[in-house]
């Protein structure tokens, strides 16, 4: 899995992302990929792939994220989609108890102290998994009724290199799963 992690400009999250070959015809990234980057969020209504969100309204935006973009080729398949994001999800809440940060993870979603941290979604697409997963830096923007914190709040300010780590721990992950699957025959 390739990792990319754009630190010289910000970009914003609008839903679109989560097409397939984002990377590929964005940063000429061909094959399975994590970009990180930082910006904005605002889901419009087109946009939305959980249906619950879409069937109730819901806002999805924040004003300041880190973002996630994943595109994985090996397996099409829903399952394999939620399965891949739940593992990122616990290893950015590894991660962040590395920085002292006690977290609970409530299914693709990460908390600190009940307040709302992260955003996620996994789809696919017809030749690949997607996935995006968003951390607030600051809790500003965020719709209303969600009780949110942000990695400033938390003591986390050098967000760069925080991007930095967690990309390539998700990426060391998602490469040590890979390997351990190869290496394995089958029961008879």
């Amino acid at each position: 899995m390739e990792l990319l992690v754009v630190k010289d400009r910000r970009m914003d999250y609008d839903g679109s992302a989560i097409r397939s070959h984002w990377a590929y015809r964005n940063f000429g990234i061909l094959g399975n990929s994590l970009v990180v980057f930082r910006g904005r969020c605002d889901v419009k209504v087109g946009e939305m792939i959980d249906i619950e969100d879409l069937r109730a309204s819901k806002e999805i935006r924040s004003d300041n994220m880190v973002h996630y973009i994943v595109e994985v080729f090996d397996l099409v398949n829903t399952l394999f989609a939620s399965t891949l994001q739940k593992l990122f999800i616990a290893k950015l809440c590894e991660v962040l108890g590395d920085y002292g940060v006690k977290t609970t993870r409530k299914g693709d979603d990460i908390y600190v102290n009940g307040r709302k941290l992260s955003i996620s979604i996994a789809t696919v697409s017809p030749v690949s998994v997607k996935v995006h997963i968003g951390i607030n830096v600051e809790a500003k923007g965020i719709p209303e009724g969600v009780d949110a914190v942000g990695l400033r709040e938390l003591g986390i300010t050098d967000v760069e290199d925080f991007m930095e780590r967690t990309g390539r721990t998700l990426v060391e992950e998602f490469e040590k799963v890979k390997k351990d699957s190869l290496k394995v025959r089958w029961a008879q």
